[in-house]
């Protein structure tokens, strides 16, 4: 078969004449061309059916991946219904979040952090926007695992925080002073969802959080 350049001129035209946007073939375009050939080839010179063989398993696989990214589509769209759905249902629980990031409103709240392996020494620090510590909290759970204990907002000078955005680091090192695998977790109780968001935001006692963020909630703390 000599493809797409037995196609008549008349056909070809009307391709050539079509707007950027539609470059792209879709599989009903694949079929149209398939059927311009047969209608187009030279009958003393048949199409080789072997070439034709190959070019309708082509349009066979272009159908297929049509119709895989649909479901897709809609596998995704569910996905982001359900996992709204949940967040919802997320409000007046407590959930945990693995971040940095928290605000204090002046009332006690429950800060942890998570290690891999078992540390000798772990301590949390809270700092400011500008990245100073205001606050030093030292811990005595130095097991593997999640770790909470309440923290009322003092600082260092035994003084009350501003209510505010404040950032968690926490340090965790072995008995040679290596530092262990951490990372900061903050527990709060859900007062609302952000649904209008590109993500899922949940507003908590203890700041905004994506749901992403969000590993455990309710009855699984």
């Amino acid at each position: 078969m000599s493809a797409i350049s037995g196609i008549n001129s008349g056909y070809s035209s009307a391709l050539s004449s079509a707007s950027t946007d539609d470059v792209a073939m879709g599989k009903d375009d694949f079929l149209k061309l398939l059927v311009a050939q047969l209608q187009n080839q030279d009958p003393m010179n048949p199409s080789d059916p072997t070439e034709f063989t190959s070019q309708l398993a082509q349009f066979s696989q272009l159908e297929q991946l049509s119709n895989a990214n649909k479901s897709l589509e809609g596998l995704n769209t569910m996905s982001t219904e359900m996992q709204r759905m949940s967040a919802l249902g997320l409000v007046g629980q407590e959930v945990i979040a693995q971040t940095d990031q928290f605000r204090f409103e002046g009332e006690p709240l429950q800060l942890g952090y998570r290690t891999e392996l078992p540390a000798e020494d772990i301590k949390l620090y809270v700092l400011n926007e500008n990245g100073s510590t205001l606050a030093t909290i030292n811990t005595t759970e130095t097991d593997a695992g999640d770790h909470f204990l309440e923290w009322d907002g003092t600082s260092d000078l035994g003084l009350p925080l501003e209510p505010g955005n404040y950032t968690l680091v926490v340090r965790a090192v072995d008995k040679d002073e290596a530092l262990v695998d951490s990372a900061p977790l903050v527990k709060g109780t859900v007062t609302a969802v952000d649904l209008g968001s590109s993500s899922t935001q949940l507003e908590t006692s203890a700041g905004i959080f994506a749901m992403a963020k969000v590993e455990k909630a309710g009855a699984s703390l």
